[in-house]
């Protein structure tokens, strides 16, 4: 009790206030009150303020630290932005694009709709995901008059003798082999069409044989070895005068591509 008598007693508090004055005056405690002189690293301000050492302030104001930050994060939103979009565009989907960034796929999920960018259908994210580099056809719209000839006979011949009941694939089969020629021609000059894209596929009945066949059709289309890639063979169908024209079998040359499919057919309509 005595002890704590004497630091509560008024010589002992003025003694401590005479030390803390003296040692303010030698400058002790300058370090509590020390500030040294900055200058705004907002390069169109460059006003001089005050900060402690330890401060990391670099901006004189809120105002001043908003205008030089805020742009910096709105580039990296545009760039998150392109990158989501350029990406889906390419045909990857939401999953494989937060895995590929190391994102959410709510992060992905905002963007795209930030971005108004529609969402795929199951099948049409198939179609880019086969196709990223676009379509692998060009329908040729300027025509002159024999490609406008050329178009006429690609588009009747798909209509008397091609596939219409497939939605996946263009495709026709014949036993002619002028008839095959016109129609490849058409898919080449007018859908714009790679020729070793094309499919050849060629069916037989069980009397003809197989070797000459696709010698015969080999040389009728200019075709190399084992562009054929697909044979069927049928059951005979008895006798007949047919029979004669039946031993080279019937050639099947097919496009597989839903969008050109559904082109076609509109061009057909438009014959109707």
């Amino acid at each position: 009790m005595k002890n704590n008598g004497f630091y509560n007693s008024i010589a002992y508090k003025e003694r401590q206030s005479e030390i803390a004055r003296k040692n303010w005056q030698n400058g002790i405690y300058d370090f509590l009150r020390k500030q040294e002189k900055r200058q705004c690293a907002n390069s169109e301000c460059g006003k001089w303020f005050e900060a402690k050492p330890a401060d990391t302030k670099k901006f004189c104001s809120r105002k001043c630290a908003a205008r030089v930050n805020n742009p910096k994060r709105n580039d990296m939103s545009f760039q998150t932005k392109e990158k989501i979009v350029n990406l889906y565009q390419r045909g990857l989907s939401m999953q494989e694009i937060a895995d590929k960034m190391g994102w959410s796929l709510h992060k992905v999920s905002y963007w795209l709709n930030k971005c108004n960018v529609p969402r795929r259908l199951p099948s049409e994210a198939a179609y880019v995901k086969w196709n990223p580099n676009g379509d692998p056809f060009k329908i040729e719209n300027k025509l002159n008059k024999n490609e406008i000839l050329l178009k006429g006979l690609g588009l009747g011949l798909y209509l008397g003798e091609g596939n219409k009941a497939s939605d996946h694939s263009v495709r026709l089969g014949n036993s002619d082999p002028k008839l095959i020629r016109l129609f490849r021609k058409f898919l080449i000059k007018i859908c714009g069409i790679k020729e070793e894209k094309l499919r050849y596929s060629l069916l037989l009945f069980n009397d003809a044989n197989k070797s000459n066949a696709i010698d015969f059709w080999n040389r009728e289309l200019d075709l190399i070895p084992n562009r054929i890639k697909s044979i069927f063979s049928l059951k005979p169908r008895g006798k007949g005068t047919y029979k004669k024209k039946s031993m080279t079998g019937v050639l099947i040359i097919e496009f597989c591509n839903t969008k050109l499919k559904k082109e076609i057919d509109k061009m057909v309509e438009m014959l109707e």
